[in-house]
């Protein structure tokens, strides 16, 4: 499932210590550090207070929290067990060992972590929350629901594990079940703008694009600064041809994030439409810049080179992004046209040949062979592509009609006339009168 959730899923414990009275200010500055993501110094306090305590639960639990937001998983888990050894009562270190263990697809060891938890404190919503979102990760969103539930009902103002619940539903197919959670978390949390960001991705899997731009209007008042929310409703307001407003939208993150490749090739995208064959130059050549092996910029810059005649510049970016993916298609199939447009009619056949190996059954990629083939008048292959073409799809009726051409110049009347004729029924007009002029 392609669904990109705007927050993270897990919470991780950072509550004020229960400190000894000796220690309480040592714990308390330690714990102000936390709040202010200065692990490093946080550590350095807890180290000394460890050293003088060594039993000291809220201290290597403390300690615990600073290794996490470090990423230092191995020492965040050592601190948290711990501190649950030295006060097996202490819920918040269970909690985000389970945590961790989840993180590290140690669902087992998790799930006691969560279920010891409650069993010791039945009332806190977190850890309902975080056993939901283990059960998520096991793909079992029905008992992921059940967990959110009990979350809700403890905290009725708990919005993680709403948009938990959310993404539970739409995993299990219910995008109007997730959008109804997310409608009720705006109405008790109108100012929480991820409640607008993945409701907006959940109306965009519906296909609504409107209540979707809308809701991302919502979120970006409240976090105007958000470049993810702002690259997908450039992305929408691009199929919706609001080609300005997407190119501005992603001005908006190239401000906020000057080395976002996607930024500059969402809004190149966007100037294709606007036909600013100079600026997606500009913009591609920036996401190249920052994203080195970016295939999609290279062929939408050699696109840009194609409509502006410089086809030497166009073939070298196909070349390129065939360079970064030699098994897609579309390169090849660019760099065949850019070369059909120079005359090199036997190198464009030769990548449409190598396009169509990839992808064996596009109808657009055998149609332009066709048409290159019998260009070059080689017509038993050219029919060749047709027949292909009509075995995937008996009603085109385009096929039927340019196969019919080629039979009528080898003088096959009566094949072409059958083709003629079948166009017709499936109600080609140009087959009509292509009938009436060649056939009795």
């Amino acid at each position: 499932m392609n669904k990109v959730f705007f927050t993270f899923l897990f919470i991780i414990c950072i509550t004020s210590l229960n400190a000894q009275v000796s220690m309480d200010e040592q714990l308390k500055e330690g714990n102000n550090l936390l709040a202010q993501k200065k692990y490093s110094e946080a550590i350095l306090i807890f180290d000394k207070i460890i050293k003088q305590s060594p039993k000291n639960a809220d201290a290597y639990y403390g300690r615990g929290v600073a290794y996490s937001g470090m990423g230092n998983t191995m020492e965040a888990i050592a601190d948290y067990t711990r501190a649950n050894y030295f006060n097996p009562q202490k819920v918040e270190a269970l909690i985000n060992r389970g945590s961790t263990f989840s993180n590290m697809q140690k669902y087992e060891d998790a799930m006691n972590d969560f279920n010891k938890a409650i069993e010791i404190a039945p009332n806190r919503a977190d850890t309902y929350n975080n056993r939901g979102y283990l059960y998520s990760l096991q793909k079992k969103y029905d008992k992921a629901i059940v967990d959110y539930d009990k979350a809700i009902a403890l905290n009725k103002k708990y919005s993680m594990a709403y948009i938990n619940k959310a993404y539970a539903w739409s995993a299990l197919g219910s995008d109007s079940l997730s959008i109804g959670v997310l409608t009720k978390l705006i109405s008790i949390n109108p100012d929480y703008s991820s409640a607008y960001f993945n409701r907006a991705v959940m109306y965009k899997q519906l296909n609504n694009n409107k209540l979707a731009v809308a809701d991302y209007d919502s979120g970006l008042k409240l976090e105007p600064k958000d470049a993810t929310a702002l690259l997908k409703r450039a992305e929408i307001k691009d199929e919706m041809g609001n080609d300005a407003g997407a190119a501005a939208d992603c001005s908006k993150v190239i401000e906020l994030e000057p080395e976002n490749a996607l930024a500059y090739y969402t809004k190149a995208l966007a100037e294709f439409d606007l036909k600013q064959y100079d600026k997606i130059i500009e913009d591609c050549t920036n996401a190249i810049k920052y994203k080195k092996d970016y295939f999609e910029a290279y062929i939408l810059r050699g696109n840009a080179f194609d409509f502006l005649g410089d086809y030497q510049a166009a073939l070298k970016d196909y070349g390129s992004a065939i360079e970064i993916h030699p098994n897609g298609s579309d390169a090849f199939n660019q760099r065949a046209i850019a070369e059909t447009q120079k005359g090199n009619l036997v190198c464009a056949l030769s990548d449409f040949t190598r396009a169509i190996k990839i992808t064996p059954d596009n109808i657009d990629l055998l149609h332009k062979r066709a048409v290159l083939l019998f260009t070059t008048k080689n017509y038993d292959n050219a029919i060749g592509d047709y027949n292909k073409i009509l075995e995937i799809n008996p009603n085109d009726t385009k096929a039927l009609v340019e196969r019919g051409d080629l039979f009528l110049l080898q003088n096959k009347i009566d094949y072409a006339c059958a083709d003629y004729k079948r166009a017709e029924k499936l109600g080609d007009g140009t087959a009509v009168s292509k009938r009436i002029f060649n056939c009795k």
